[in-house]
């Protein structure tokens, strides 16, 4: 569902969409094949491969339409799904770090897969 409930979503609402538009998707570093360097979790790396993959999919499609895509990781937040953990960043933090990266989104860097840091992620 993580996958197929965006894109089914951006595709529900293409027809409304216009040049200058910008789709940002949610997903997570463990979206990332290359960044797997603990095994397990199956079923979310999977989902969030989908999706990564979905993003860069609609990149492509939406680029003749003038619409950028972004790709988003939103940091290791200090929410309940992570108990709230000391190491990660205020939910505050992502969002300004999330905001900025859709502010920085053109169609020369449509497709990208960014932490809301800033960092590029590998795929």
């Amino acid at each position: 569902m993580n996958a197929l409930g965006a894109l089914r979503v951006t595709q529900t609402l293409l027809p409304h969409l216009k040049a200058g538009t910008k789709v940002a998707l949610m997903t997570s570093r463990m979206g990332s094949i290359a960044d797997n360097t603990s095994g397990g979790s199956y079923g979310y790396w999977m989902s969030k491969v989908a999706l990564s993959m979905a993003g860069k999919s609609l990149s492509y499609d939406l680029k003749p339409h003038g619409i950028a895509v972004a790709i988003l990781h939103p940091g290791l937040v200090q929410t309940r799904m992570t108990n709230f953990t000391s190491g990660g960043i205020t939910p505050e933090t992502s969002v300004k770090g999330l905001l900025a990266r859709i502010d920085e989104l053109t169609m020369n860097n449509t497709g990208s897969f960014w932490h809301s840091n800033g960092e590029v992620l590998p795929w």
